[in-house]
């Protein structure tokens, strides 16, 4: 059995033209690229039929110098509501396959007021290995209206997050391990490395096999060989807020009630030298 949040290429190829869907690319050039990939390049040179490009790096709060940190309800009800986007759509997100960035969206769109929210198993290379074609130029979506309505209490920010740490709250980390124990250099400047004390390292591709997430089963014993307790108040955090959803998506699978994402994450958490972050717990 597969998560509730998840489509198949095999569903969209009967379900691509049904009137109320909306197929949303949140492709991201991958963290550290310099400069970085022209998405909307990416996306006009192929994507799945009829979809619209959401840019998680635009849509965001721009009085921070953290990347993508969440928007304004205000401002994400523009920007939906400028790619034919309201909160009734079904919406299937996608990204190129390795489920970096759609589960972000999904969690995005979900937490500002959107009911039918999913992500494609696989991604852009599912669709096309099963021999589907690809659309190509800039997207024509007509305007809607998307009544954002922000869930305040799915985010967490990093006074929170210490309050947490001081409650024995678990805290979850969806980075790569060398990166989780400071083996490897951060991809963004200026970072120490390590992670917040008393945290779980939980790579976010942990949760997947070949691009496709893990049945609900496979899902429930990595969390558990980790020493998580599902339904325990819990904080996901990775890098920036992105893979971070892919946590949140597991655990939203598996019925966990309780789960908050720390959207500032690592490149909050590591910039500031009073943080002591460390290498091994």
């Amino acid at each position: 059995m597969n998560s509730p949040f998840l489509v198949t290429a095999q569903w969209l190829e009967q379900h691509i033209n049904d009137e109320n869907l909306v197929l949303v690319d949140v492709r991201m050039s991958p963290v550290g690229l310099v400069p970085k990939k022209d998405m909307l390049a990416e996306f006009a040179r192929g994507h799945l039929p009829g979809a619209v490009y959401f840019d998680i790096d635009d849509v965001a709060d721009k009085n921070t110098s953290l990347p993508h940190m969440l928007p304004t309800a205000k401002e994400f009800s523009a920007a939906a509501a400028k790619l034919g986007i309201s909160e009734q759509h079904t919406l299937v997100f996608y990204d190129e396959g390795n489920q970096f960035s759609a589960p972000r969206g999904w969690w995005t769109f979900r937490n500002f007021g959107a009911q039918q929210v999913y992500v494609l198993d696989e991604g852009l290379n599912g669709w096309v290995a099963r021999g589907n074609k690809l659309e190509t130029g800039a997207a024509q979506p007509k305007p809607a209206i998307f009544n954002a309505r922000f869930n305040a209490d799915a985010v967490v920010n990093m006074q929170q997050v210490a309050q947490a740490m001081h409650d024995k709250v678990q805290i979850l980390d969806a980075r790569a391990a060398p990166r989780f124990y400071a083996q490897a250099p951060e991809p963004r400047p200026g970072l120490h490395r390590g992670h917040i004390p008393g945290s779980i390292n939980i790579p976010y591709g942990d949760l997947l096999e070949g691009g496709r997430f893990k049945s609900l089963a496979a899902l429930e014993k990595t969390f558990l060989d980790k020493g998580v307790d599902i339904n325990a108040p819990t904080i996901v955090s990775c890098g920036s807020g992105v893979t971070a959803a892919v946590l949140a998506l597991g655990l939203l699978s598996l019925d966990a009630q309780q789960v908050k994402l720390y959207d500032g994450a690592w490149s909050e958490w590591g910039l500031l030298s009073g943080n002591q972050p460390i290498a091994q717990n």
